[in-house]
Formats: structure tokens, sequence, C-alpha cells
């Protein structure tokens, strides 16, 4: 290879890398409550886990809600505390992306806004675990979701008021495998802003750039 010809490659390596679009594959956003009522906030609430105000527990900063368009999957991280300070530990994991529930059987929850799978999405499993304190309860395998409800998110998906966000019924096991009534969490999500990557061919093309100022520099030194 001549050296022209590796002056060449690293100019189109380096250029078409910063040049192609970013992929936004990837999708984070930042989980806060939902709404308030009676002076308790509701972002988790766990049903006969206590009464009133100590079985709902409000998202703190750092829970993040994120979704992998390609792969059809999602995760729902974070912490949630109640009027005790107790901390609710939430590590969920979401499979099965559907852009409309149309003839699946699965039930839509529709107090904040209508069903519409135009500005609305949906995960058809779930798997994971909530720990609160020493005890941890883990998501039914067989029937995660409750009353044949989904994980929805988007515009009015929050069941609870309509803003942009999501809700779901969740069945759990206690740490003896015993079924509890279902738990529910309601959320209003806020878009991170995203970091631009380049797109695979772009970092291909990187890459030989970079291999290409590798070789030259050696080639350089050998002289």
């Amino acid at each position: 290879m001549t050296m022209k010809t590796r002056l060449a490659l690293m100019g189109a390596g380096f250029a078409l890398a910063f040049a192609t679009p970013a992929q936004a594959d990837v999708l984070e956003y930042d989980v806060s409550d939902a709404w308030y009522s009676g002076g308790c906030s509701h972002g988790l609430w766990t049903n006969t886990l206590g009464s009133g105000c100590k079985r709902r527990y409000s998202f703190q900063d750092g829970t993040t809600f994120s979704v992998d368009t390609d792969a059809g999957t999602g995760t729902f991280t974070g912490t949630a505390i109640n009027s005790l300070g107790k901390v609710a530990t939430l590590d969920l994991s979401l499979s099965g992306l559907l852009d409309s529930l149309d003839g699946t059987g699965f039930d839509y929850k529709g107090n904040g806004g209508p069903y519409d799978p135009s500005v609305q999405d949906y995960f058809t499993n779930a798997s994971g675990t909530i720990t609160i304190g020493s005890k941890t309860y883990t998501l039914n395998a067989h029937d995660p979701f409750a009353g044949d409800t989904v994980f929805q998110f988007g515009i009015g998906a929050n069941d609870k008021t309509g803003d942009f966000g999501g809700s779901s019924w969740l069945n759990f096991l206690d740490p003896h495998l015993n079924a509890l009534k279902h738990w529910d969490i309601n959320f209003i999500l806020t878009e991170r802003p995203g970091t631009p990557v380049p797109a695979p061919a772009g970092l291909l093309l990187f890459g030989l750039g970079l291999a290409g100022a590798y070789s030259l520099r050696r080639r350089k030194t050998a002289a």
C-alpha cells in the first residue's frame, strides 16, 4: 500500500466516521412519580405491604427506564422511598416490545388516556426483583403482569395522569414464594439527552483510519 493510499484511507475513515448520522437504538429516560394523593407520592404502590402512605414509594433521582428498540428489550432500575424512609430497590428487565396490542389479548389501562398505538409502546414480558430492606420480592415468572395488563409507556400511558410516562400492574412473590396481591408502578418520563455515536459503518471506517495511522507511524519509525 503506497503512502498516498494510506493517507487517503485515513482521511476517508475519519471523515465518514464523524459524518455518519448517530443511531438512537437505546433510549434512556429519567423516572419520577406519577401523582400525589392524600399527601402520599405514587410511584411504586405495594398494595397490602403496609397501609396508607407506608405502601406508597417515591422514585428517587437516578431511577432510569431504558428501551433498546433493536433488541425489543428494556430495563427499569433505581430506588424509591416511602414515608418511613424504607428504601425499595428496583431491578426489572422487560422484553417483547410491541407497537400495538391489537389481537394480542393484553389489556390497556386507560384511566390516564386512551389507547393510542401511534404514540405508545408496550412490553409483554417482565422479570426481576424489588428489594425492600432485607426482603427480596420476585416477579412471578409464569404471570408477571396482573389482569392481562402489559408494561405500557408513551403519551397518555401513565394510568394516573395521562402525562408522558407509563404504568404496569405486577404480580410479585414474597421471599417464601407466596403470591402477593398485585403491585403497580406509575411514572412520568423525561428523556435524557443522547450522546451521539458513530453508526457501525462509520466505526468500521474510523477503525480503518486508525489502522492506517498506526501503519504509517511504524513505517516512519522503521525509516
